[in-house]
């Protein structure tokens, strides 16, 4: 009987302790989504009802005409910014910073790793220095830089200076570790050389940690502010989140944009999903 009553509090508590842990998962989920809930509910009211009530809880009706004012948008000096062009300029920017980003990252700690270098170390700490140096500490001296090669208004000056990512390096260094030493020996004695032992063994191997960290260049190339404010002046090279401010923070159809920004990251997780967070959980006994 004793024993049977021990079993029954066991279970109660811990069925109790399962509450309390989807509680927390929960309130913590809500947490994060609420912003973009907000977001969304106020892309569906007009301007008038955002500025003289605030954000609402509730979906409003003006959604079409919001939205459909954000599509046929033209606007600057010469109607040649639209939400379109925006788009597409920032996804040329997200997607070749994410792209050079990935293979340079996998090239350095290629190097590092498998290289005989005597200061590989020192390299190697040089590289995780630059965190303590972001992008926004060196804007003069970068945009001096851009400017004497020529890369003012241009999505290529967009992309170089953001392009070191010590991160990834990191991230991909700590994977080239886990490998054990064989697939080097048995690259070997096929007679494969660096190239071959890169392309055959390192890239397959590196493919899902090489997605995740092709997700995370994105999102950092997609939501750069500063940098582009910075570097376009012409109108035809505003990124979609340089240009919201073009149609108002404040407004339905500004809101409306902002909705439209969060589409193709969204897109961009939902499909690479599953080896961002594989290749969290890659260790060495994974390989």
């Amino acid at each position: 009987m004793s024993g049977s009553n021990d079993h029954l509090m066991v279970h109660g508590t811990s069925a109790r302790r399962t509450a309390f842990d989807h509680l927390i998962l929960i309130a913590g989920t809500g947490f994060m989504i609420l912003p973009m809930f907000l977001l969304f509910v106020a892309s569906t009211h007009s301007s008038l009802e955002l500025n003289v009530g605030g954000l609402h809880v509730v979906p409003g009706f003006d959604a079409p005409q919001n939205y459909t004012e954000v599509i046929s948008l033209k606007a600057g000096f010469t109607d040649q910014i639209s939400a379109i062009a925006m788009l597409k300029n920032s996804l040329i920017v997200a997607t070749g910073l994410a792209s050079l980003t990935t293979v340079f990252s996998l090239f350095a700690a290629y190097a590092l790793v498998y290289f005989r270098m005597p200061l590989a170390g020192f390299l190697f700490w040089l590289t995780m220095a630059t965190l303590l140096l972001p992008l926004e500490s060196r804007f003069v001296t970068t945009f001096q830089v851009a400017a004497m090669l020529g890369l003012v208004n241009t999505q290529l000056g967009m992309i170089l200076p953001a392009l070191a990512l010590a991160l990834g390096t990191l991230f991909f260094r700590q994977l080239l570790l886990s490998f054990p030493n064989e697939y080097l020996e048995a690259a070997k004695l096929d007679g494969a050389g660096p190239v071959l032992f890169f392309r055959d063994f390192i890239v397959p191997l590196a493919g899902r940690r090489g997605g995740a960290i092709f997700v995370v260049s994105f999102m950092i190339g997609w939501h750069q502010y500063l940098w582009p404010l910075m570097l376009s002046t012409d109108e035809t090279t505003y990124t979609v989140v340089r240009g919201i401010r073009l149609i108002g923070l404040e407004s339905g159809p500004g809101m409306a944009l902002a909705v439209l920004t969060l589409v193709p990251p969204l897109i961009l997780i939902i499909i690479f999903q599953r080896y961002f967070f594989q290749s969290l959980a890659d260790s060495k006994d994974s390989f």
